[in-house]
């Protein structure tokens, strides 16, 4: 306080400094612009607060920039801000400079004096409580921080002792460092140093070597070389070299020798160098001098190899071909080599076929221009002068030009591409059977670059050839189609005779090749030949088989007239067109695969051409004669062709008749299953329907049930007027008679047999059915009367059966094939098959003798019953009826649901049914009779039905 009182002149020479000014003199330009002897004056002014202001500062000042925001602390620790300096009651602030002189108002300039002297001792007053306060603030700072100041210094003297040994240790480990440098990298970098230099001196050996291994390779092809030209004895050379071919003075063995130094040299020279930096074999001045002769040896030796893989191909020699494909292959040539013969091959194959069809080029020659086809005349042009001379000369140049051609394809086929087929087969032979010294094939080798054996390429080049050049050919002129097809009438037979060129071509070829032509097989490489005269096949068959295919749709034409004499002359036909094609397998298989599928597009017509109508019956024959005729024929010509192939068994190339007669048979059953399914079994079914009608009428003409008890004359038995037979006897006879007389005849006679045998057996079934389960009188004079009228009418129906049956022969050989006609498969039934007269006569004379039989007399006969004509299930049947529980009997069983002549027709036909699905056993309907029979039936009837039922010994 004293201190800045005693200088009060240089206190009031200009504005009082900031406390923080003493602090830090930085900010003492902050100080004196924001401290003004005005805050000492304010009735606010606070030492502490304005202390806490001047810390506050301070501590800012010592913090980052980013912390220059914080808010001061007090010494408390409270926030404390200073308070604006602003007075309403003071001026702003005091200036100590002296008066102005020319103030006149002494006394107010005195006033203002002393209250100048008065703020100034204010000011100073409590700028020493500030100072006071500051010294306190900092003795506070000073103690409250000291503990933390003093373990920061300790803290200090520790890490100090750490540094220290950190710094040793670190000196140590730069010694250790430097001391593993000298005994590690130096060698290193030496190491590094020595293993360039060994790369260098190696790969200078390397190159040496390979330079070494150049010079002797040169060196011995070049003896190598003098010793292919040098003349040998033929006595001192040894027979066991298989490749020593010679051609001139030049021995295969050793060309092959040369040839594997050269491709050793060769190897030698292209092999890239060890190393970028290594400079190749061929920029050394001793290589480059002897690479002209290295070059000279090579096309010497290529040369040869040529030169001997010609004259082997134009020999047909294996073992210059084999020397010569060893040289390729030690060159490392092969497949190249085999791929370019190949190539040479198969293009020789392209011109000479082209050349054989070039029409204008055989115009020039023969200067004369290409045939063409005859045109029809009319009569003017007929009558015309010199139409006749004119055909002449015509047919004169169709005949020239016709052999001409058929010349060239000889030529063509039988000896050029006989010789192109034996060098090509030549050169796969000699290729499968040579293997090099590592075990590797020739053939192997070069199918890699091929991809297709050299005798496939052949075949697919020749075929696809033929037929581009055919077509080429065929489309300039008709006339050569026409030729190459079905022939001419000046130049004869047309592709007949391209086939028999063609087999003259393969048995030239099959001396040394495997395939095979013949009937039994044919190879796939003839097959792709012939395959590819697919075009002109097929113009040969349409002309051959043209008048089949227009015969057999009329055949199906609802009109008169088609029968036995149009199928046998498609039969003819078909036997003509066979026999042509007899000598060609592939021929003679589409030759039978064009008829026959037009006889199965005739029989797929069948089934929606036939009359459904009774007026249709005609027709419906007719048709059944055709078809039968014809398929008949069929199995003629199969049995001829099987004979043909029994007597040319032993020639190379046959026909394939037995193909040709498995397939004409084939269409012989379909043709058979069609008329079968289609017209007879329709005509069966409705006879047999219209029979069992008729017949079912007996049970309501002769059955006791027909006898109304109100007025019994209305139920008497009903007699035609004409014969003193049934209306239903009458009926049925008139059916039989009809079908013999009108109906049968119509069919084929073997078809008619059966037909006949199988009605005839079906209605006498049917018959003795009907009469087994009828319902008779007890006694008295009806049953009688009722019996007499059955027998009556057994008579007429046995006289129809026996005139059905007795005028139609029995079958025989020649009529067994009827059968599969009228059934699919003999069944079993209940009469048995055949039926004949006799067999009709004695099971119906059997029945009437049992028919008039007392039951004594079938007690006292029980052993013999059964073992005559009838099945023991119609005795048994007809003895149940006479007990009269026969209804019950057969309700029990299921066969039938009420009485009446509808349920004895379902009786009949559930029957008949039962004994065909049991295999014409009648055991399984007789045990169920047996086990529903009633057990009130009189001993009587009884025995004798027991004495039936039981297995019979036979």
């Amino acid at each position: 306080m004293q201190a800045v009182a005693s200088t009060p002149t240089a206190a009031a020479s200009g504005r009082l400094p900031s406390p923080s000014s003493s602090a830090e003199p930085s900010h003492t330009a902050l100080a004196s612009s924001s401290t003004d002897l005005s805050q000492f004056l304010q009735p606010s002014f606070d030492a502490s607060v304005y202390v806490s202001s001047l810390l506050s500062a301070v501590d800012s000042s010592l913090q980052p920039r980013n912390a220059a925001a914080s808010i001061p602390t007090s010494p408390s620790g409270s926030h404390l801000h200073l308070p604006p300096a602003t007075s309403s009651g003071r001026k702003q602030g005091i200036s100590l400079s002296p008066i102005s002189p020319t103030n006149p108002d002494t006394s107010s300039r005195k006033q203002e004096q002393a209250q100048e002297d008065i703020d100034l001792s204010l000011a100073i007053s409590r700028l020493n409580l500030a100072i006071e306060e500051l010294d306190r603030s900092i003795s506070t700072q000073v103690t409250s921080h000291a503990p933390a100041l003093l373990s920061r210094t300790s803290a200090l003297s520790t890490m100090q002792s750490g540094v220290g040994a950190t710094r040793e240790g670190i000196s140590a480990l730069d010694a250790e460092v430097a001391n593993l440098r000298r005994k590690i990298h130096d060698p290193f970098i030496r190491a590094q140093e020595l293993q360039g230099r060994m790369k260098i001196y190696d790969s200078a050996g390397d190159l040496l070597s390979r330079t070494g291994k150049v010079v002797g390779l040169a060196r011995r092809l070049e003896v190598q070389m003098e010793v292919l030209f040098s003349k040998k004895e033929a006595a001192g050379e040894k027979e066991g070299d298989g490749e020593d071919a010679v051609v001139g003075q030049v021995h295969g063995g050793d060309l092959s020798r040369a040839a594997l130094l050269i491709s050793e040299l060769t190897s030698l020279l292209n092999s890239p160098p060890a190393s970028p930096d290594e400079p190749a074999l061929t920029q050394l001045k001793m290589v480059q001098d002897l690479l002209p002769a290295i070059e000279s040896s090579k096309e010497t030796v290529v040369n040869y190899m040529e030169d001997m893989i010609v004259r082997g191909l134009r020999d047909l020699s294996p073992l210059m071909l084999g020397s010569s494909l060893q040289t390729a292959f030690n060159l490392g040539t092969l497949p190249t080599l085999v791929q370019d013969l190949l190539n040479d091959l198969t293009e020789v194959v392209k011109e000479r076929t082209a050349a054989a069809f070039n029409l204008d080029t055989l115009s020039r020659q023969l200067n004369s221009p290409v045939p063409t086809l005859d045109t029809p005349t009319n009569y003017s042009a007929y009558r015309r002068k010199g139409t006749a001379d004119a055909g002449v000369a015509a047919d004169q140049q169709r005949m020239i030009w016709g052999d001409v051609i058929w010349k060239r394809l000889e030529l063509l086929l039988v000896v050029e591409m006989g010789a192109v087929c034996s060098k090509v087969y030549l050169l796969e032979k000699v290729l499968k059977l040579k293997t090099s010294d590592s075990g590797a094939n020739f053939l192997e080798a070069a199918l890699q670059v091929l991809g297709d054996k050299p005798s496939t390429t052949f075949w697919l080049t020749l075929s696809q050839s033929l037929q581009q050049q055919i077509a080429l050919a065929t489309e300039k002129s008709a006339w050569l189609a026409q030729l190459l097809s079905s022939g001419t009438s000046a130049a004869g037979e047309g592709y007949t005779r391209l086939l028999r060129i063609v087999q003259e071509f393969f048995g030239k070829i099959g001396v040394y090749t495997d395939i095979q032509y013949s009937a039994a097989h044919q190879s796939a490489e003839t097959v792709i030949l012939v395959k590819s005269l697919g075009g002109l096949e097929k113009t040969y068959l349409d002309r051959s088989t043209g008048r089949i295919a227009e015969v057999l749709p009329q055949a199906t034409a609802r009109r008169a007239g088609m029968g036995e004499e149009e199928a046998e002359g498609i039969v003819r036909l078909i036997a003509n067109v066979l026999d042509a094609t007899r000598f060609d397998p592939l021929l003679s298989r589409a030759a039978v695969e064009r008829c026959t599928g037009l006889a199965d597009q005739f029989a797929g017509r069948v089934d929606s051409t036939v009359a459904k109508d009774a007026a249709g019956r005609s027709y419906n024959a007719s048709l059944v004669r055709f078809s039968y005729t014809l398929a008949e024929g069929f199995r003629s010509v199969a049995a001829e062709q099987d004979l043909t192939q029994v007597s040319t068994a032993a020639s190379s190339v046959g026909s394939g008749s037995s193909y040709v007669s498995t397939r004409l048979l084939t269409s012989s059953n379909l043709l058979t299953s069609t008329i079968r399914f289609s017209i007879i079994a329709p005509f069966r079914t409705q006879t047999e329907t219209a029979i069992s009608t008729a017949l079912a009428k007996m049970h309501a003409q002769l059955s006791v049930h027909s006898t109304p008890k109100s007025n019994p004359e209305k139920g008497r038995i009903s007699i035609d007027s004409s014969s003193g037979t049934s209306s239903y006897a009458t009926e049925t006879c008139d059916l039989l008679w009809s079908l013999r007389d009108w109906t049968l005849p119509l069919y084929p006679p073997s078809i008619a047999i059966h037909l006949a045998q199988s009605l005839a057996r079906t209605t006498l079934e049917s018959f003795l059915l009907h009469t087994a389960i009828l319902a008779l009188p007890q006694g008295g004079g009806e049953a009688d009367r009722a019996k007499l009228r059955l027998a009556t009418d057994m008579t007429e129906v046995e006289f129809a059966l026996t005139q059905l049956v007795g005028d139609t022969p029995s079958p025989s050989a020649s009529t067994a094939n009827g059968k599969s006609w009228v059934e699919e498969k003999e069944g079993k039934t209940l009469i048995g098959a055949p039926v004949d007269a006799k067999k009709v006569s004695g099971a119906l004379k059997a029945f009437r003798q049992i028919l008039f039989q007392s039951l004594e007399e079938m007690e006292k006969d029980g052993e013999k019953v059964g073992r005559g004509e009838l099945p023991r299930l119609i005795l048994v049947l007809h003895l149940v009826a006479r007990a009269g529980a026969v209804d019950s009997v057969l309700a029990k069983i299921g066969a039938v649901k009420g009485k009446g002549a509808g349920a004895k027709t379902e009786v009949v036909s559930w029957i008949l049914q039962e004994v065909s699905s049991n295999g014409g056993k009648e055991e399984l309907l007789l045990e169920h009779i047996q086990q529903n029979l009633p057990n009130d039936l009189d001993a009587s009837i009884s025995q004798p039905i027991q004495h039936l039922l039981k297995p019979s010994s036979s």
